[in-house]
């Protein structure tokens, strides 16, 4: 581990070892100073002589001079090392990162991922442990190091006993750091759950979202119990874990004792036999320091020690292979290729229930496509097996006669425009968000995409046009859209991309059924030459599709046109009867209160 981290200075910041050598130098000699300076003073003023005052002015003089440069260049070099360590952290953060956006997708919908990688996570997000924690005590214990070997040849010509009781002090002290931070990474993934519920009734109470259910609905003494529940568990780990670091640190208090007893001893009997006095307060002063300098090395190796169990999971975690790359094929050169389920099954990860079964389904080459069916059907599973966020239990999906497995992540990803039921707006500028990246943006694409989605009177109403910045989070002026405004975005979004194959995943929900069709009918025009996947419950807009199919937990339950389905008088049928009846009577009702728009 610490072989890995070295390394990974040596390619990011090498710099850092020349400063660590400048560093080791003045903060290991600065200590040593204290120690000769009363041994110097004490000896002129033992001579009594005229000669001996100005001595003892020039030594201090001196004293003050290169203890302050070797304390200025410790300082500064010391303060330099601190924000390059902390980039180094930061730099592991953004692995992580970098690591979850890419791996795949069922991992995101996993409740236990977290859970099993919260060390991993917990070993970048402080400067004071974790990744960083180890940085800067692998930065600082060379001083202490040569300080410790300068004090203890010094020492040892004292009394080899002294020196055998600071090692059993510094001996103990690492042993009962170390079986604290053991028991308390025992504990890590208890302590991670009860943390991770009290961030959730934290957001909760603080998000002001929630305002309206928790007021109307009189949740607060309820969240308010939880709350305290989940506190109270934490309370408790956190108890145990402390009982545990205070019984260790008896371990440490004797062998602190143990050393202070040899040291003092000695001293003390050396001196009744005729050390003098400058000689005493010189080992004294070298006795005392190499005590604190063992304490705080003992410090140093324990949270190495314990905080290098975070780092290794950390390691584990960015070279486990969590299906980020998938297979080596390209994408797929053809405008609009063909897509063949083949007798695909699908239970989720955990989960011995199938969503549906032997399912089998060709969307031919440029052909557009209406998947329907109940709640719980698993439309919105298809095409997540479809753009390969999750694996097919049995069966084989191909498109363009590859398996979805077969094509690199990033290469799949790059086929598809899909429009999502949960639409996230991000915090960037309009044209941003539209283009779906930051740099080398085609103004005149997003402007069209915008046109085409229905937004652009919007957007041009805005101060700041299509540099305006989506939410509040980064800019307060930022702009809140409606979700109806939200779903045109994403819209716009996909018709930027301009990818073979275009998903509709219930993109119209916020909208009203005038406003849907009109989307539909506009879409049917964009997306000619493309492979299209149409979702949604309201069943008028399958009728500008070329085909519709309805499934159901055995897979495919009814295919066809829409005239073929209603002839057929199947579920299909019925579904489109009664969502038909449902608007006509709405209609109806809007026109006898006075001509009110219908929302529905």
């Amino acid at each position: 581990m610490i072989r890995r981290m070295l390394a990974n200075v040596k390619r990011q910041k090498p710099a850092l070892f020349g400063v660590c050598a400048l560093y080791t130098l003045a903060a290991g000699l600065y200590p040593f100073l204290a120690v000769l300076l009363p041994r110097f003073m004490i000896g002129e003023l033992e001579k009594g002589s005229g000669a001996s005052v100005k001595a003892v002015v020039m030594i201090a003089a001196g004293y003050f001079v290169l203890a302050g440069c070797l304390g200025l260049a410790r300082t500064y070099l010391e303060k330099w090392s601190y924000n390059k360590l902390s980039l180094l952290r930061l730099d592991y953060l953004k692995d992580c990162c970098v690591k979850i956006m890419d791996m795949a997708y069922f991992h995101v919908e996993d409740a236990g991922f977290m859970m099993k990688y919260d060390k991993a996570f917990i070993a970048t997000q402080s400067n004071d442990n974790g990744v960083e924690g180890i940085y800067h005590r692998l930065f600082e214990l060379p001083a202490l190091i040569l300080t410790i070997l300068i004090l203890t040849i010094q020492i040892g010509f004292l009394s080899p006993w002294v020196l055998l009781g600071l090692c059993a002090g510094l001996l103990c002290r690492v042993t009962a750091s170390r079986k604290s931070y053991a028991y308390r990474y025992g504990r890590e993934t208890e302590i991670a759950g009860w943390r991770r519920r009290i961030q959730y009734y934290s957001r909760v109470t603080s998000d002001f979202s929630y305002g309206k259910d928790i007021r109307m609905y009189g949740l607060k003494d309820r969240i308010r119990a939880n709350y305290d529940r989940q506190i109270d568990g934490y309370r408790k780990v956190r108890a145990l874990v402390a009982g545990r670091e205070y019984r260790w640190g008896f371990l440490a208090l004797a062998g602190l004792l143990l050393g202070d007893a040899l040291t003092y001893g000695t001293l003390l009997y050396r001196a009744l036999h005729g050390m003098s006095i400058a000689e005493f307060s010189m080992y004294l002063t070298a006795a005392a320091t190499l005590t604190g300098c063992l304490s705080q090395a003992a410090d140093k190796f324990g949270v190495i020690l314990g905080e290098g169990q975070y780092v290794r999971a950390l390691y584990g975690f960015l070279d486990t292979d969590l299906g980020e790359r998938g297979g080596d094929h390209p994408a797929c050169s053809s405008g609009a290729p063909e897509i063949v389920f083949d007798d695909v099954s699908f239970c989720y990860p955990g989960s011995d229930t199938y969503v549906f079964r032997h399912l089998n389904l060709t969307i031919h080459a440029g052909e557009k496509l209406a998947v329907v069916g109940v709640n719980g059907a698993g439309k919105s599973t298809l095409v997540k097996l479809l753009m390969g966020l999750f694996s097919v239990t049995e069966g084989q999906i191909r498109i363009d006669g590859t398996p979805v497995e077969e094509y690199d992540k990033k290469a799949l990803y790059s086929m598809f425009a899909p429009v999502f039921q949960e639409i996230n707006a991000l915090a960037f500028t309009v044209r941003e968000n539209v283009a779906g990246k930051l740099t080398d943006i085609d103004d005149a694409k997003v402007e069209e995409a915008l046109r085409q989605a229905g937004l652009w009177e919007k957007i041009e109403g805005l101060p700041q046009k299509t540099e305006q910045m989506v939410l509040k989070v980064i800019d307060e002026n930022g702009v809140l859209f409606s979700g109806g405004e939200n779903q045109k975005l994403a819209i716009a979004r996909a018709l930027c991309k301009d990818a073979p194959i275009v998903v509709m995943d219930e993109p119209t929900a916020a909208l009203d059924a005038l406003a849907e069709e009109q989307i539909y009918r506009d879409f049917d025009g964009l997306v000619q030459g493309k492979t299209a996947i149409y979702i949604s419950h309201r069943l008028a807009s399958t009728r500008f599709c070329d085909h519709i199919a309805l499934i159901g937990p055995d897979g495919v339950e009814e295919y066809g046109t829409h005239e073929e389905l209603m002839e057929r008088g199947g579920e299909y049928y019925r579904m489109f009867t009664v969502q038909g009846k449902y608007y006509r009577e709405n209609a109806q009702r809007d026109i006898l209160e006075e001509g009110r728009p219908s929302y529905e």
